[in-house]
């Protein structure tokens, strides 16, 4: 038990650590999710509007720390 405690704290740390980055990707994870439930995406376009989100989020936070760092 005390590796998967380990684990959980890691995960954790991790999420808490860009707390802009986390709640971007769960915004978009839930905007994709309303918008399939109300019909206006289908599997397709929901996986690939996800996909293009996880990207352009990655992205912003990427440029934001290089911008940081200089």
């Amino acid at each position: 038990m005390t590796i998967l405690g380990e684990v959980f704290k890691e995960l954790l740390k991790m999420f808490v650590a860009d707390l802009r980055l986390t709640l971007a990707v769960v915004g978009g994870v839930v905007l994709v999710a309303i918008l399939t439930d109300k019909g206006v995406l289908g599997p397709i376009g929901a996986a690939l509007t996800l996909a293009a989100g996880c990207v352009l989020v990655l992205g912003e936070a990427v440029l934001r720390e290089t911008r940081r760092r200089k």
